[in-house]
């Protein structure tokens, strides 16, 4: 893989704010800001689409909670929550994540200027990207196969919140007909 300055950073363990098995949260040695902030995997990702889920969202988890974090530390006046990725990077490139702090009249600029694209460009943009985001949502049905029912169901998997109030729901239905839950019995039967 060749030298890699953020495998350097995580080995270093320099100006360390946060680190786990999968994750270090540190401090650059030649920040953007005071208050800039680099999420980095210790595994050597190139891009986040080769990250597996998990360690992606611990990613974002991390960086949003650093955003919070220089709101209320360091007074800042906004952040800015960047991920670069893709083959525009240099070789070897060790996927990460900078938070930045902003206050204003720091003198950066990440200000573009906006394109209008022509409506046939903008209808095939869409279109493209709109095939792929589909797949986004959690509340989508998926098709799974009882093997020794040999029948096919439709499932729907949703977000923990919503398994969390159908538990609820069921257990406020079972109370009213008179249902006791299973911790209930257990609990009953303790002397």
């Amino acid at each position: 893989m060749g030298e890699c300055k953020y495998c350097e950073i995580i080995e270093k363990k320099a100006n360390v704010l946060y680190e786990d098995g999968n994750i270090i949260a540190v401090l650059p040695e030649k920040p953007a800001t005071q208050g800039h902030v680099q999420i980095i995997s210790k595994k050597h990702h190139t891009s986040m689409q080769k990250m597996d889920d998990k360690e992606l969202g611990q990613m974002f988890y991390a960086a949003s909670f650093s955003a919070s974090a220089l709101f209320e530390t360091m007074e800042a006046h906004g952040t800015n929550i960047m991920a670069n990725t893709g083959s525009l990077f240099k070789e070897g490139w060790h996927f990460h994540i900078d938070v930045i702090a902003r206050k204003s009249g720091d003198e950066l600029n990440f200000i573009w200027t906006p394109q209008k694209l022509p409506e046939e460009d903008m209808k095939s943009t869409q279109s493209k990207i709109k095939d792929k985001c589909d797949l986004i949502g959690y509340e989508q049905k998926k098709e799974v196969i009882d093997l020794d029912k040999k029948k096919i169901e439709k499932i729907e998997s949703g977000t923990e919140e919503k398994k969390e109030a159908a538990k609820e729901e069921k257990t406020k239905k079972d109370l009213e007909e008179g249902k006791e839950s299973y911790l209930v019995r257990q609990l009953k039967r303790m002397p």
